[in-house]
């Protein structure tokens, strides 16, 4: 039994209309697919610190190093100093200029040292680069 040039025709029209829905679902189903991997990728996590540092000097109230503010910086302890010293030798390198050990801090007096407000910038930025776990550039 033959089919009729008519039925032929119907039967290549649903054919051609399944065709394309499938295709369709195939491409939405692959934009979903990539739409949703790459949201949970691109945002970053924020970095959490999980605890303070604590000057061990510090036996009354814990500063972290840092003693005061004053208008050309901060005092900090010598402990707050190995710190930022430890910090130059892992991260100096990665900046424009490459940091040296005692990087804008002078000592003042017997273990307290003055930090510029640019070096205690440069160390916030280190420590925050040590706390995500970033591996030196340089």
């Amino acid at each position: 039994m033959t089919l009729k040039p008519f039925a032929n025709a119907q039967l290549s029209s649903r054919l051609d209309t399944v065709l394309k829905l499938v295709v369709f679902a195939t491409i939405l189903w692959l934009l979903s697919v990539v739409l949703t991997g790459c949201v949970s990728t691109v945002i970053p996590q924020p970095v959490a610190r999980t605890q303070a540092s604590y000057d061990p000097s510090d036996t009354v109230k814990p500063t972290s190093g840092v003693i005061m503010s004053v208008p050309s910086g901060f005092v900090v302890t010598s402990h707050f100093r190995e710190r930022l010293n430890s910090l130059i030798a892992t991260y100096g390198g990665d900046f424009p200029i490459a940091l040296k050990p005692d990087h804008q801090i002078a000592p003042i007096g017997e273990d307290r040292w003055l930090i510029s407000k640019k070096g205690m910038e440069d160390f916030l930025l280190m420590a925050d680069w040590k706390t995500a776990g970033l591996k030196p550039q340089n």
